[in-house]
């Protein structure tokens, strides 16, 4: 037991574990050591001297072991002293309490073989260094000048070893000295607690550090080995640090571009200038930048960047430095630049269709007319005389130049269709409906069920016109039977509406669900129902163009109905998305 103790006391075993950085409980476990070891050597001194001179009564005994037992037990508790006032309240009152009571039982401070005056002086030191410790040492200073003229004894001839006469110290200037040693202990606590207070903030800040430090490392290996360029500048653009990818993009290492003026090395005659310029003066709005920019390897080999700048400022406002990331978006450019030279080739091809089927319909309906005219002719100057045979081949021709021509202002209008500029307002496809029925005219023989309340729509009106005209006509004319119904509903899915017209009719065979959307793809013969085959190949191309889509469920027998999905709001709508949204 007491060689463990022994060993924890010389070589610190209790706190051999302590980290060399944790510099809050080396501090506490060097004064704590300080204060045990300076009580021993007083207690120590303080025994030697008293049974020279004299016999401790009991209670002085009482007070010398209680003294000596809360300085060693201290020291054997140090690891579990955690609240640093409490533990320097213990050591700092316990040695000052040594200092004192051996003083007042060898003579005071008047007796000149005592070490009082320079022990406590040394002790003001050990506690509290630098302006802690000169403070307690004016107040010890303060305390054995008070203490002096309290004492009665003044002889400076008496020597340790002579019997003290009842002219020492009473009990009233120990209660004296007591008082005063507390005083300057509580004062000594305060400092001390302070200066752990202190130690405990670099502690805190140091924590703190480290965590930062951590975070910038895991931020330095993803900057490191992200794909894209990363470069660091400071505030006035001079390359600080760039990571592996600038070196992958650009061939450039980083000792070859740290220092330089914002990477001006990388710029070339095709660098647009104006953005060139804004980077090279770090000169644009708000706290980032972005740009597209041709730039140049180390090879000389052209690349396109996508270039992202971000200003750094610190807790102050205060500009620190620019980070800039950098893509490569070569890849991306080379298919911008052929999807453009597709549209540009694309709308070339589509003006010179327009024109061609303008061309065509205008050279094929000249002879047509001049077809017409001619069998109208010899109808009127010579009729009462050809056969009943002949007048009905001329009535053939006539209705047979009649369709053609309607095929050809088909193909007019498929080539027309959806090229119409949007007249976006905001109307209501009930209205649109009801309209639609009136102008075909087969009210009074077809039962329209509608339903209530159609939506408003955000649309060019022309365009849902020619849709429901087509769609309820369809239902109309391929319907035979004598009790006709139409059917109109709408349901809403998601960002759409969904429209369904559904028919009594023939239906149609699952077989052509697909062509009857082809231009001129009809399933009866144009001798049975009169049809150019292109008004279905119209609408699913409006309906197409606004981002729905149309589609068809039937059997053959058993009606039709078709559904085709509106968008609620266009993206391009020329009009307040609050009117919008208030009438829907």
């Amino acid at each position: 037991m007491f060689k463990q103790l022994l060993k924890q006391i010389t070589k610190g075993g209790i706190y051999q574990a302590i980290p060399s950085d944790n510099i809050l409980e080396r501090q506490r476990y060097t004064l704590f050591s300080v204060f045990t070891f300076l009580g021993a050597l007083l207690l120590l001194a303080f025994t030697i001297e008293e049974y020279s001179i004299s016999s401790l009564d009991e209670a002085q005994t009482i007070l010398f072991l209680a003294i000596a037992s809360t300085l060693i037990i201290n020291y054997v508790g140090l690891q579990f002293h955690r609240i640093p006032a409490v533990a320097y309240s213990i050591s700092i009152i316990a040695g000052l309490a040594l200092i004192h009571c051996a003083t007042y039982y060898s003579g005071g401070v008047k007796n000149p073989d005592f070490f009082y005056m320079g022990s406590i002086i040394l002790y003001s030191y050990i506690v509290l260094e630098n302006k802690g410790g000169r403070i307690t040492l004016w107040l010890s200073v303060a305390n054995i000048i008070y203490f002096y003229a309290l004492t009665d004894f003044t002889d400076p001839g008496i020597y340790i070893s002579q019997q003290l006469d009842d002219r020492g110290i009473d009990g009233k200037h120990l209660y004296t000295a007591i008082t005063s040693m507390f005083l300057m202990t509580s004062l000594s606590t305060y400092l001390a607690y302070s200066k752990n207070a202190v130690i405990r903030r670099i502690e805190d800040s140091k924590a703190v550090l480290e965590k930062k430090n951590e975070e910038l490392q895991e931020l330095s290996l993803v900057a490191s080995e992200t794909v894209n360029s990363v470069i660091i500048t400071d505030k006035f653009g001079k390359v600080e640090w760039v990571n592996d990818g600038f070196t992958r993009l650009t061939g450039y290492s980083s000792e070859e571009i740290t220092g330089q003026p914002n990477c001006d090395m990388l710029f070339g005659n095709k660098s647009d200038i104006l953005i060139r310029q804004q980077l090279a003066d770090l000169n644009f709005d708000g706290n980032n930048f972005n740009a597209e920019i041709i730039k140049y390897r180390k090879n000389g080999e052209m690349i396109w960047v996508q270039e992202n700048v971000t200003r750094i400022i610190d807790e102050t406002d205060q500009l620190t430095k620019y980070i800039f990331i950098e893509s490569d978006i070569s890849e991306r450019k080379k298919s911008e630049e052929k999807m453009a030279e597709y549209l540009k080739n694309l709308e070339k091809t589509n003006k010179e269709l327009d024109k061609f089927a303008y061309v065509v319909s205008h050279d094929l309906k000249a002879p047509l007319r001049a077809i017409g005219n001619l069998t109208g002719w010899i109808e009127e100057d010579a009729g009462h005389l050809l056969p009943g045979e002949v007048r009905k081949n001329f009535n053939l021709i006539k209705e047979r130049v009649g369709r053609m021509e309607n095929l050809i202002n088909g193909i007019l209008d498929y080539s027309k269709a959806a090229k119409r500029n949007d007249q976006f307002e905001l109307f209501d496809t009930g209205t649109i409906v009801k309209e639609a029925v009136e102008f075909l005219g087969h009210k009074s023989e077809v039962n329209f069920q509608v339903q209530d309340k159609l939506p408003m729509v955000l649309a060019d009106k022309v365009k849902v016109q020619q849709v429901f005209m087509n769609l309820i006509g369809n239902a109309i004319k391929f319907n035979t039977k004598a009790d006709k119904q139409v059917k109109i509903t709408f349901t809403e899915t998601g960002p759409f509406y969904q429209f369904s017209i559904k028919d009594n009719g023939p239906g149609i065979d699952p077989r052509f669900h697909d062509k009857i959307f082809v231009i001129f793809q009809t399933i009866n013969t144009r001798d049975e129902f009169e049809s150019t085959g292109v008004g279905l190949a119209i609408v699913k191309k409006i309906i197409e163009e606004q981002g729905g889509r149309i589609w068809v469920e039937s059997h053959a027998g058993n009606g039709a109905t078709f559904h085709f999905t509106w968008p609620k709001y266009h993206e391009n709508a020329q009009i307040k998305s609050e009117q919008y949204a208030k009438a829907i």
